[in-house]
């Protein structure tokens, strides 16, 4: 839906959902530091490229980019698309037992 009011070029999706597939390999702990040709490699796109596509997602508010110099990787966070400008983050919610449930009852899920 967010695409409808910010639409982003064809790399720009590419970026978008190579990051959020980073982000749920480490269970959506930011930043996420990440190396242009780290980036570069996974979405197979040269480095210029992608800091294009990076620039154009920050420009239309869908990630928030932090550069650390020198030589660091650069941290990434995700915006919600459903409220634009908060940072996803993963948080502990509590449910009663159920099949398949861990004892303690948590389960770890999404906060938009």
């Amino acid at each position: 839906m967010r695409q409808l009011s910010v639409p982003l070029s064809p790399h720009g999706q590419a970026l978008w959902h190579w990051l959020m597939w980073r982000a749920n390999t480490v269970y959506w702990q930011f930043p996420l530091r990440l190396s242009v040709p780290e980036i570069a490699g996974g979405t197979k796109m040269s480095q210029a490229m992608v800091k294009r596509a990076r620039a154009e997602l920050v420009k239309g508010g869908f990630i928030l980019h932090e550069a650390f110099g020198g030589n660091k990787p650069a941290g990434y966070w995700i915006l919600s698309c459903i409220r634009p400008g908060t940072v996803m983050e993963p948080h502990l919610k509590v449910k009663g037992k159920q099949s398949g449930e861990s004892s303690s009852g948590k389960v770890l899920e999404m906060r938009r």
